[in-house]
């Protein structure tokens, strides 16, 4: 595991003991789902983990941890935070630092964290659930951040919230009055389908059967609840076992630390005479620009790795060119240890100009026997995709010649 790795899933492990200590249901979910039910461990470094549970049983969460005051941590939620971007809560590490530029808006707690998604219940009044997305909606274009209503509905949302902002005295009394309102209304154990929702982005409905009864996936050695199939073939389709894994990653819009505490970082910034808004604007425009130039630097790394690999082979060359009877009798003899060991130097640039996408071969027969060993160790499609790499070029004998071609 890398360490944003280890971070992420040391926070997921902690949801899941104040569940198990409070007997609180809940399930992965989304992308961290995905992951768990194919098996694949933490492949990426992903911002966060996802789970979501129930509105009863994320309340009974908030209540736990409001009691055991985990020592390091914090509960981002409308309750604490009038500017948090969607109904649910966020657990967060303070001791380490998440700055998703584009995202900034959302939280205040700047810490890498595991998003707590609440499973909605369609409410029990068609109206009142036609009054809550109105007022969702409007929330939402309360934020400066991509605040472009595109339509009469979100128009008249957005002037309907503003209003009522105005009403509660401030936005602080609104997203408590609106958290409370959802707790109410989202919670109804007569109804047969659920929903959850983030900022700005569609619904995913289900059934709430899917979650009657958990899966279970082990990650990393520990125990993790799933919702049924129907659940993952409803988000990602029937082939959701080889599904690619979505989810936020670490990129040049992120800036992130996990030695860090994201407070310090803040105030680094505050001494500087500059503010959050105005930091995050110039280091937009900043990675905007670099984006513009990633494809002509791109070109040129391409053309350096090319160079590189062309050294590789000489060297490789020079080092086996005097060896190579040693190393055919080796493998005539099927001394696969030796030979392994011997063409040891060759597998580290062999795999170095892998991870670049460029296929490493300065002598064919010493090729054939490199493949073989990858064969024998049980790595056959690493050796199919080497051999794809390999110029047909490359598979001829290097010939060196004087300044005259002698």
């Amino acid at each position: 595991m890398t360490d944003i790795q280890r971070i992420v899933f040391n926070l997921l492990i902690e949801v899941d003991d104040i569940c198990r200590r409070n007997g609180i249901t809940y399930f992965l979910h989304e992308n961290t789902a995905l992951d768990a039910v194919q098996g694949t461990s933490i492949t990426k470094e992903r911002c966060h983990a996802e789970v979501t549970m129930r509105v009863p049983e994320m309340l009974r969460f908030m209540e736990a941890f409001e009691r055991e005051k985990p020592n390091g941590r914090s509960l981002e939620s409308w309750l604490t935070n009038p500017h948090y971007s969607e109904f649910g809560c966020r657990y967060v590490d303070e001791s380490t630092l998440y700055l998703d530029l584009p995202n900034s808006h959302a939280y205040k707690n700047y810490g890498f964290a595991v998003r707590i998604s609440a499973l909605r219940d369609f409410p029990a009044s068609h109206l009142k659930s036609k009054v809550l997305t109105a007022r969702e909606l409007g929330f939402e274009m309360t934020y400066d951040e991509g605040n472009k209503a595109t339509g009469r509905k979100a128009a008249i949302c957005g002037s309907y919230v503003k209003k009522e902002i105005r009403s509660a005295k401030g936005l602080d009394n609104f997203s408590k009055k609106m958290f409370e309102d959802f707790c109410t209304f989202y919670d109804n154990d007569k109804a047969e389908r659920c929903f959850t929702r983030h900022f700005r982005n569609r619904r995913h409905h289900f059934d709430r059967s899917w979650f009657d009864k958990p899966m279970y996936a082990v990650v990393e050695g520990h125990r993790f609840p799933l919702p049924s199939n129907d659940y993952f073939i409803s988000l990602y389709g029937s082939r959701y076992m080889t599904r690619a894994i979505p989810g936020r990653y670490v990129t040049r819009w992120v800036i992130a630390d996990t030695a860090i505490p994201y407070r310090k970082y803040l105030e680094e910034i505050k001494k500087s005479g500059c503010s959050l808004e105005e930091y995050i604007a110039q280091r937009e425009k900043y990675v905007a620009l670099q984006n513009k130039g990633q494809d002509k630097f791109d070109t040129i790394q391409h053309y350096w790795d090319l160079l590189f690999r062309t050294g590789d082979r000489f060297d490789l060359y020079e080092r086996y060119a005097p060896m190579k009877a040693e190393l055919v009798r080796m493998h005539s003899e099927e001394r696969y240890d030796e030979l392994s060991a011997a063409l040891a130097p060759y597998r580290k640039l062999l795999m170095k100009n892998y991870g670049l996408g460029l296929g490493l071969c300065f002598d064919p027969d010493i090729l054939d026997y490199m493949i073989e060993i990858l064969r024998r160790e049980h790595k056959d499609e690493l050796a199919d995709n080497i051999l794809k790499l390999i110029p047909p070029e490359h598979k001829k004998p290097i010939v060196i010649k004087g300044y005259q071609d002698e």
